[in-house]
């Protein structure tokens, strides 16, 4: 009886955690949808090489490299923008921007660097000084994604972390860890723990009710699907390995120096993510290399929450940045045209 009962489990464990046996990203998708491009009226001019997109309702969110001020706000009916957020150590400054997120009427800023995140009232993101509220919050968790209504955020491990610590770890609204989650692959275990995690870089995203937890690989092509329902037991339900991280490890861990070598042959993964109530959008070219020196890519796959993948779409030109407005059922690209001027385009879904 209990062989007939371990049989049982082992099978359940088995069909619950797929590996999709697809040899390639492009052949889970055999049919390609070009959407109609229209023009955001937001002009050339007024974009500096943002980083990171967010979008809701009429406000278009980035943040900003070149320009004095760490986040950028858009007004997507008549292209009115303001600047946010001095650079700097003081409360109310920014060292840099891991994440941006909204929820309870709020923009949300997370500094990985100094340890906080910063609250903007949303009805102030147009003001000269919108007032803002500073709330510590655990260092080191680069693109963090956050989940308001679950009080809770998902994140990269922090480097420099215990050997034994998973890829991936589970907070509370307060930043404590609630669980790690996530595994590398055994072929990986001679390799330092450092350099697995700087060869596994990628972005997290979390779904509305945090219960479902997306993760694509920035190297390589890996996609890995978890069910977070159980915050203490998180599991991992489909994941893709289409092509591992190629790397050499070159760490000096004597001299807190963590950093790994690109081989010729590494893959480039995936470049941008957003999300919406059904899925997890990724902005990835497969077969791309690390090593090309045009990065930026055109093909956008969508998945919904569980890791099926449901569409495949060209949009038709060089794209660095990707967000999702719901409210607009839009899909938002920050694109280069031939000359290297950016500019937003706007994708219905």
């Amino acid at each position: 009886m209990k062989k007939i009962i371990s049989l049982a489990a082992f099978l359940w464990l088995l069909t619950s955690c797929k590996t999709d046996p697809a040899d390639s990203l492009t052949s889970l998708f055999p049919k390609t949808e070009t959407p109609t491009p229209a023009s955001l009226c937001i002009g050339p001019d007024a974009i500096q090489e943002p980083v990171l997109l967010l979008s809701a309702d009429s406000v278009l969110i980035c943040t900003n490299h070149r320009t004095p001020k760490a986040i950028r706000v858009y007004n997507l009916n008549d292209g009115r923008w303001n600047d946010l957020v001095s650079l700097g150590r003081a409360g109310n400054e920014l060292l840099n921007v891991a994440s941006i997120w909204l929820s309870g009427n709020a923009l949300h800023v997370y500094d990985a660097n100094s340890g906080k995140i910063l609250r903007i009232p949303s009805d102030e993101l147009f003001l000269p000084n919108p007032s803002i509220t500073a709330v510590p919050f655990q260092r080191g968790y680069f693109g963090l994604a956050a989940c308001a209504r679950a009080d809770r955020y998902a994140g990269m491990a922090v480097l420099g972390g215990e050997p034994s610590d998973a890829p991936f770890s589970l907070l509370g609204g307060d930043g404590g860890k609630i669980s790690g989650f996530g595994a590398y692959r055994d072929s990986d275990s001679g390799t330092g723990r450092n350099e697995l995690q700087l060869a596994y870089q990628g972005v997290l995203n979390m779904n509305g009710d945090g219960t479902r937890i997306a993760y694509a690989s920035f190297f390589g092509s890996v996609f890995q699907f978890f069910d977070s329902s159980d915050p203490r037991n998180i599991r991992l339900t489909r994941e893709y390995r289409f092509a591992e991280p190629s790397y050499l490890p070159v760490s000096d861990p004597g001299q807190q120096s963590y950093f790994v070598r690109w081989e010729k042959d590494c893959r480039k993964g995936a470049l941008a993510t957003a999300f919406d109530k059904d899925g997890f959008f990724v902005l990835c070219e497969e077969g791309k290399l690390v090593s090309d020196k045009d990065w930026r890519m055109s093909t956008v796959y969508f998945f919904d929450w569980d890791g099926n993948p449901r569409k495949k779409l060209d949009l038709g030109r060089r794209v660095q940045a990707i967000a999702c407005n719901e409210t607009r059922s839009q899909l938002i690209a920050l694109a280069v045209d031939e000359q290297e001027q950016y500019t937003f385009v706007a994708y219905d879904l």
